[in-house]
């Protein structure tokens, strides 16, 4: 498969399963915007991982996906450079705690981050995907069982 000419946003792209995914788009030729919350050394170490995979080219945006104004300026920057043909939402956090030790605070980030940032980022680039005739979305999430909420069920 060759995404040569193609554009893709994947979220929480720094490291781990995101940088990953970006290194798998750019080992196919695609052009790679890279996104999260990192420092400097970590998004550069990013970037020439994924210019090194193959990337047509690289660029970095810093962005917390819990402000949603904060999504819509980052999205409209994004979109400045030319248009997303591949937006992969993968950022995500856990907190693990049972209910009764559940911080609202870590709830209220739990739902931005894993669920209102994917509607976000949807709801901003579908139109132009839309508008020309092409676009893919791949959203992650992440599984997780702890034995806190077993021993709540007990």
């Amino acid at each position: 498969m060759s995404l040569r000419g193609k554009r893709a946003f994947i979220t929480g792209s720094f490291q781990g399963i995101g940088l990953g995914i970006a290194t798998s788009l750019a080992a196919e030729g695609a052009a790679i915007v890279l996104h999260g919350l990192a420092d400097e050394a970590t998004i550069a170490a990013a970037e020439k991982a994924v210019l090194a995979a193959g990337a047509a080219k690289v660029e970095s945006h810093v962005s917390d996906l819990r402000d949603v104004k904060a999504t819509e300026e980052l999205i409209a920057k994004i979109l400045a450079n030319g248009p997303v043909d591949i937006l992969c939402n993968n950022a995500g956090i856990q907190y693990t705690a049972t209910i009764a030790e559940m911080p609202r605070e870590k709830w209220n980030d739990i739902v931005a981050i894993n669920l209102t940032s994917f509607f976000d980022t949807m709801r901003l680039l579908l139109p132009q995907m839309k508008e020309r005739g092409y676009g893919r979305v791949i959203n992650t999430c992440l599984l997780y069982t702890s034995d806190a909420a077993d021993e709540e069920d007990s």
